[in-house]
């Protein structure tokens, strides 16, 4: 089936709508379907000529070049008058305009494509890490989009998160109580199809090292978390290939480190859960107080050396910290989000927000500026860095947080090509693919990202999005706003 014919389908359930809105799908349905039917007639030709070129490799940018591609691979990349364009090409004047890899997304959860596909095509995100869902949908689309009948980011997943048996994982989990079970469920998850391997919180020390030696056997990553039963350095030593959220690094640079490892959970009684956050604030406060310069160094040489990458989710972070002040800002992005999902990211309805108390506010807010530190000491050091968002958190949006998380690397002292290197060229090293995708060079994957203004000025420009080149696919800037326009429609229409 091809993307037209999944646009078809869709539409065909719209006959309720009234007048205006059917005009308006309509009109998304024609210009989409008319570029891709164009494009899918045969392996077209694409010039785009008097750009600059962004490659990632860490070369300046090259200026005044014409970039073909064909099918769905650059085949030349060369001074624009030095440059025989095929006949038949469909030719893009990009004068003043930059040329630079997809972007990715190296950590989301989503659990449907009609409206978060457009969001991520439409902001550059050509590729995404979901780390947590439901194997049976996950699997599904990542083959639709391999096969090309459904429009959107490259998919690669892992299913369900792998935890204790007293699950904590928010979302689709599987729970493991021991060494054999958590093997097991490596093989189980391998069969299925799973990318990777995402560990938890509550695993158990003997088991989460039996389902590291179980995926080294069958050459499958593992990454997530790191479980409480485990140090940052453990975790780095025995092989996990990346850690999210910083993990417990902060912990690990404490001088009182065994004190925050054996702190006393919190009792919750009579419904009270404000205990839990009162406690985190505590414990963490005394983790603030106690960091040591040193002792973070020592993590981070483990770190560079097994070449244990980070992903930091600094939006996701600041979201959580910032929430009051983000809940006061007209955010034109909401227009996306269902107004049902608008209630459960309030600070009223969310499960991690109503709780709070003063003591974690004024905590957290300390904790993300301390990340920020910690971001840029990490970097220094050669620990490397991807850009994640931990979508499906409050006030996290598909495709534009991307963005966010880029401007908060620049801002813990990144530069901004070590910044774009973080969204194209290491997901590339990450996936081992390197060869295929995550810089501009003659035989990669054409998926790129067209720019109005230069990224290396100003990291916003990134958000300037002129057009998009989806595996040789192009979409113009007016395509691109009407895909989000479905989605705002989409978004309307959700309950």
């Amino acid at each position: 089936m091809t993307g037209v014919s999944n646009v078809l389908i869709t539409f065909t359930g719209e006959l309720g709508l009234p007048p205006m809105k059917m005009f308006s799908s309509l009109c998304f349905l024609i210009i989409l379907s008319t570029s891709l039917a164009a494009q899918q007639q045969q392996p077209g030709v694409l010039a785009f000529t008097h750009v600059t070129v962004i490659d990632m490799t860490g070369a300046q940018p090259k200026k005044d070049m014409t970039v073909v591609i064909t099918g769905d691979r650059i085949t030349a990349i060369k001074q624009t008058r030095h440059v025989r364009v095929p006949r038949g090409a469909r030719i893009i004047n990009a004068t003043g305009q930059f040329l630079i890899p997809g972007l990715w997304d190296m950590h989301v959860h989503f659990t449907e494509t009609e409206r978060t596909f457009p969001m991520f095509i439409a902001n550059g995100v050509v590729g995404v890490r979901n780390t947590g869902g439901k194997a049976e949908d996950l699997f599904r689309w990542r083959e639709e989009v391999t096969k090309g009948s459904l429009v959107g980011p490259r998919i690669v997943a892992c299913g369900p998160i792998v935890d204790g048996p007293d699950i904590v994982a928010r979302g689709p989990a599987v729970g493991v109580g021991s060494p054999a079970e958590g093997r097991e469920m490596v093989r189980k998850l391998k069969q299925q199809g799973a990318d990777f391997i995402k560990v938890y919180d509550q695993l158990a020390h003997d088991t989460y090292y039996a389902i590291i030696d179980e995926a080294r056997k069958l050459n499958i990553p593992v990454v997530g978390h790191v479980p409480v039963s485990i140090t940052t350095i453990e975790a780095s030593d025995a092989g996990q290939k990346s850690i999210e959220h910083l993990g417990s690094i902060l912990e690990g640079s404490s001088t009182v480190e065994a004190e925050l490892r054996s702190w006393p959970e919190p009792q919750v009684k009579n419904g009270d859960y404000s205990v839990i956050p009162r406690n985190i604030a505590a414990r963490g406060t005394r983790m603030l107080d106690t960091y040591d310069a040193a002792r973070a160094r020592n993590v981070f040489v483990h770190l560079v050396k097994n070449q244990t990458w980070q992903v930091p989710t600094l939006v996701t972070k600041r979201s959580l910290a910032l929430v009051d002040e983000i809940v006061r800002v007209d955010d034109e992005r909401l227009k996306y989000v269902p107004a049902s999902v608008q209630r459960r990211w309030s600070p009223q309805e969310n499960f991690l927000l109503r709780y709070r108390t003063p003591e974690y506010i004024t905590y957290n807010k300390r904790l993300f500026q301390k990340e920020l530190e910690l971001v840029r000491a990490m970097h220094d050091a050669g620990v490397p860095f991807m850009t994640g968002t931990d979508l499906s958190i409050p006030y996290v949006f598909a495709g534009f947080s991307l963005h966010d998380e880029m401007a908060l690397l620049v801002q813990a002292g990144f530069t901004p090509m070590e910044v774009l290197q973080a969204a194209t060229r290491n997901p590339a090293i990450f996936l081992g693919e390197s060869n295929s995708f995550g810089t501009v060079e003659r035989g990669k994957l054409a998926s790129l990202v067209l720019l109005e203004a230069n990224p290396l000025e100003n990291i916003h420009n990134t958000q300037r999005i002129s057009g998009v080149i989806l595996k040789g696919r192009y979409f113009s800037k007016q395509e691109l706003q009407q895909m989000l326009q479905e989605a705002e429609r989409i978004a309307r229409t959700e309950k």
